[in-house]
């Protein structure tokens, strides 16, 4: 049976993240995602599922394997390898460095397309007001950073090719 075939079932596709979380620390395990369909061309986005209304992310851990139910506001920060499209999408660069609360310092680029008269990181950073910020780290890398454990964020010069 085709997951569309069945109106019960939501169809979900599993997204392979690490979770930084409080109290555990590291988690290796995978979050579900919407498949795309008429309306959606693609998968839901990691991001949409974290700042979305909902309190608690599903994730299915992979030692021990078990489905567990975490609390949003206790995960730290979420990282996974983006699908190329995704990236080819963003918007301006907007070089940083994230310093967390338990000292860890994370840098990378903010991506958002912005109004030129608002697009500055500061602006990013309180837009839409989401509850995890979007972190560009390595290539097709992403972070995504719960707010509330952000200690603070600073500018940086863009690395020369």
């Amino acid at each position: 049976m085709h997951p569309y075939d069945n109106p019960l079932k939501i169809p979900k596709v599993e997204k392979a993240v690490t979770l930084w979380t409080h109290p555990d620390g590291l988690v290796l395990g995978s979050i579900y995602l919407h498949m795309g369909d008429a309306e959606r061309s693609r998968a839901e986005d990691p991001w949409a599922v974290m700042n979305d209304h909902d309190d608690f992310l599903v994730v299915r851990r992979q030692e021990p394997e078990e489905l567990r139910f975490y609390n949003k506001a206790s995960l730290i920060r979420v990282e996974y390898a983006e699908d190329e499209l995704y990236v080819a999408e963003s918007g301006k660069d907007l070089p940083c460095r994230v310093h967390m609360m338990d000292g860890s310092v994370i840098e990378g680029a903010m991506r958002k397309s912005l109004p030129p008269e608002r697009s500055r990181l500061y602006d990013y950073m309180n837009t839409d007001n989401p509850r995890f910020l979007k972190l560009h780290v390595d290539g097709a890398s992403v972070c995504l950073v719960n707010k509330s454990y952000v200690g603070y964020i600073m500018t940086r010069e863009p690395a020369l090719a």
